[in-house]
């Protein structure tokens, strides 16, 4: 990948970011390459075959590939949970944020050249962008003890059937809504809906969820719409599983994020800040200051890759401070989510809900390059915190909302969590191999996938002040990354056979990448079977032969055959003692470990 950036910024507000910018993608991984040059191409960029700022995709001995990236990397392990057996991903997760990485880099080294640093290139690679899939998965795992702590049924959690044939995911947000929600459906052991209430609380942090069979029975006596009233009754959120192409042209049609740069205003009061902030280190962003107002992982995560990218970011949290911060596990004293997502983040404890705190947080912003955060649609508006409101103190402020829904015109519900979005965008239809229901992951891809385009966003914003003095409102949501990763369904996956999913050795699992006719025969000579059989019988017979050695010994034959194959990590935990990840973790504070940044800036000294 490679970008050259001439010429100034153009008339549209999006495009205008890398207005005269060149791209030249080429190379593997092709997902992610593409995602890469498609998202810069969203920005402006046309392709040129003359690079200026290099950007290098790839990988340790062969892991640049999807399969195997998220063998190495633990996805697999998490995605499978539920049935306790390594599963694969029907969707590009890895491929899509390894693509966006890369583009947070060529954009952070524009920004760093433009601010007269010595920046000729970055590097990413799909294990360093494939851990932040499973962020907090990693520091839950390596924080010690068991979690979470216990299970409350023999039944699997959330989706849950209906009456008429259908699957609904469902979101409640307080137990006093769980409980009337169940009630409702007639549900009258108390008992029993409030054991299941931790359980499924805990599921986005466990990746795992078990709930009494009584709840499946109540939903299997409801039809669609006799669940929809319940759900509105109680204040619970309630979402189909779709399986349909979302509208407007295909899943990703539009870019996944707005970028609006603020209006001139004349006679604005100046910025409150200096422009020439003192510079600490050689980080694309080091002397940039973000202000954000965050909760849960999407707007965390966007502050923390800033943060890694050299800004000082300040957290905005309620008096007695962000609820993670004690959340069980502990890492230390600390959450251990709370620190997947938060660390390194300086804190204030702020009242906005106070107009002294609202006043507060709009000095604050005053003093910032970048505000963000993940209010509900007209929230920030209601606090006098809207971009509007802020940018007439500080009209150089990059004004960042990460939303759930977006702009769409017609969204489910007012709550948007991961699986409900994983709903409605039919994320489960291509998951799972054919014949399974449209299941979501619980592995929270979209969470994650839309802090990557947060940051992005944000870098975008940044880059584009760079070019024209003036700072911009960026948008972006979690439909928009779900989206991003329901256009990644690899066509080869279409007619899943034994081979597309992590296969049995004596010891654990193994993953192959033996997409085409060609990689399957050498498959098969390096397992010395015969070259004569093809489709599922030499899949079995591959499958069966696999059966007989350690993964280890098949991960180094195949590979020295020239077959992709990585052994499947069979839960996070093993991550910091495996050689194939090395100096991809970073210690938090001697407490568990987490991904640390996921790009290599290279300069010309």
């Amino acid at each position: 990948m490679a970008l050259e950036v001439v010429g100034a910024a153009g008339r549209d507000s999006l495009r205008a970011v890398l207005a005269g910018a060149a791209v030249s993608p080429r190379g593997r991984p092709v997902r992610a390459v593409d995602t890469c040059a498609a998202h810069l191409a969203w920005l402006g960029a046309v392709r040129s075959p003359e690079p200026a700022v290099g950007c290098l995709i790839g990988g340790p001995d062969g892991a640049d590939g999807e399969a195997t990236a998220q063998a190495v990397t633990g996805l697999m392990a998490v995605h499978g949970r539920d049935r306790g057996v390594p599963r694969r991903l029907g969707l590009d997760a890895v491929s899509v944020a390894t693509g966006v990485v890369a583009a947070q880099g060529v954009l952070a080294a524009l920004i760093a050249r433009s601010r007269g640093r010595d920046v000729r290139g970055v590097e990413v690679s799909a294990l360093d962008a494939g851990l932040f899939l499973l962020n907090h998965h990693v520091t839950i795992a390596t924080s010690g003890g068991d979690f979470p702590p216990h299970e409350s049924g023999p039944a699997p959690g959330p989706p849950f059937a209906t009456a008429d044939g259908r699957w609904v995911e469902v979101e409640a947000l307080s137990p006093e809504h769980w409980m009337a929600f169940w009630g409702r459906l007639g549900v009258v052991r108390k008992d029993i809906v409030g054991r299941a209430w931790l359980p499924y609380v805990l599921r986005y942090l466990a990746g795992r969820c078990a709930l009494p069979a009584e709840l499946h029975e109540a939903t299997r006596r409801s039809t669609l719409a006799e669940l929809r009233g319940a759900a509105e009754s109680s204040g619970v959120a309630l979402c189909p599983l779709r399986t349909e192409t979302p509208v407007n042209g295909g899943p990703e049609a539009a870019p996944p994020w707005t970028i609006s740069p603020h209006p001139e205003m004349p006679g604005a009061a100046p910025p409150a800040f200096s422009a020439s902030r003192p510079v600490a280190d050689d980080a694309p962003l080091s002397g940039l200051r973000v202000v954000e107002a965050t909760s849960r992982m999407q707007g965390p995560l966007a502050g923390l890759l800033l943060r890694m990218l050299g800004a000082e970011v300040v957290k905005v949290e309620p008096p007695g401070g962000d609820f993670g911060r004690g959340s069980r596990p502990l890492a230390g004293t600390t959450g251990a989510a709370y620190l997947a997502y938060n660390r390194g983040k300086s804190v204030v404890e702020i009242d906005y809900k106070s107009p002294a705190g609202r006043a507060e947080i709009a000095d604050l912003a005053a003093t910032a390059d970048v505000f963000l955060h993940n209010w509900r649609p007209g929230r920030a508006g209601k606090l006098g915190l809207d971009a509007g409101s802020l940018r007439r103190r500080n009209p150089r402020l990059v004004y960042a909302g990460a939303s759930g829904w977006g702009g769409e015109p017609e969204p489910p519900s007012p709550i948007a969590g991961d699986y409900l979005v994983q709903a409605y965008a039919g994320c489960g239809e291509r998951l799972n191999p054919p014949g399974e229901p449209p299941f979501p992951t619980r592995a929270t891809i979209v969470d994650a996938t839309g802090g990557l385009l947060a940051c992005e966003g944000v870098l975008a914003g940044l880059y584009l002040r760079e070019r024209t003095g003036r700072g911009s409102a960026v948008e972006t949501s979690l439909l928009a990354g779900a989206r991003a990763l329901r256009a990644a369904a690899p066509e080869n996956l279409l007619g899943w056979d034994v081979l597309d999913g992590p296969l049995e050795t004596v010891d654990g699992h193994l993953v192959v990448d033996a997409p085409d006719p060609a990689a399957r025969r050498r498959l098969q000579q390096a397992c010395g079977l015969d070259a004569g059989a093809t489709g599922a019988v030499a899949a079995e017979r591959i499958a069966d032969r696999l059966r007989e050695l350690p993964a280890a010994v098949w991960e180094e034959r195949l590979r020295d055959a020239g077959v992709p194959a990585a052994r499947v990590c069979a839960d996070p935990r093993e991550l910091p003692d495996d050689p194939r990840v090395k100096g991809r973790l970073e210690s938090v504070n001697g407490d568990c470990w987490a991904p640390g940044a996921p790009w290599r800036f290279t300069s010309n000294r």
